[in-house]
């Protein structure tokens, strides 16, 4: 069985969700790397052309300030649309005002998906939501500790995210620790280059049993 419901963040994950965000120092850093990759971009076409049709050094000066003023612009203009600016003001509002989904689930069977190149291993986890027979995907390296700790797969457990997201703020167990009923071989190359795999926490409609 498989139940969710949505709740506000309590304030211990509210400060922990906080305490994550990058500081100063880091979108600085971020900002750099993409100012370096835009100049770039934007002085291929000047450096392909002067390779076969060489330009005055002094124009080429005059090209390299009007690409670096504009790569400046874009990438200043990329922080704050998509980021934020140089401050973490617009995801705390995000998290003070945010809230998270909190999913149970209650389960007897899992199948295993082996680990592909440190990505972490995958469980797929037999459920049931309204009555209908479902598998919950669940993946990454966290799974790797509750394996060694031999607390996952389990009868009974939770996790906590903010909606819509692949990570999980929080992830308990409840229940009995049982093992899987096999181990399938990872993802191979081919799944990975079409991106055709599915997501952690992903619900999918289909049975455990359908799983290969």
């Amino acid at each position: 069985m498989i139940t969710s419901t949505i709740r506000e963040f309590t304030q211990a994950e509210k400060k922990q969700q906080i305490k994550r965000l990058p500081g100063l120092y880091k979108r600085f850093e971020h900002f750099v790397l993409k100012l370096i990759v835009i100049a770039m971009i934007l002085l291929a076409p000047l450096l392909i052309y002067d390779y076969f049709r060489p330009v005055a050094s002094g124009t080429q000066a005059i090209y390299c300030i009007i690409i670096m003023i504009l790569a400046v612009a874009i990438a200043l203009w990329i922080t704050k649309k998509f980021e934020g600016g140089f401050s973490n003001a617009k995801q705390i509002h995000a998290i003070q005002t945010g809230k998270v989904e909190v999913v149970k689930v209650q389960t007897t069977r899992a199948v295993k998906r082996a680990d592909f190149e440190d990505f972490g291993i995958a469980y797929y986890v037999s459920v049931t939501e309204k009555g209908q027979q479902k598998t919950l995907f669940l993946w990454g390296q966290y799974l790797d500790i509750l394996e060694d700790e031999k607390t996952f797969p389990n009868t009974e457990f939770e996790f906590i995210r903010k909606i819509g997201s692949e990570e999980f703020i929080d992830f308990k167990t409840s229940g009995q620790y049982f093992r899987e009923e096999k181990t399938l071989p990872p993802f191979d190359k081919e799944i990975w280059k079409k991106g055709v795999y599915p997501v952690n926490g992903q619900l999918l409609d289909i049975s455990i049993d359908e799983i290969n």
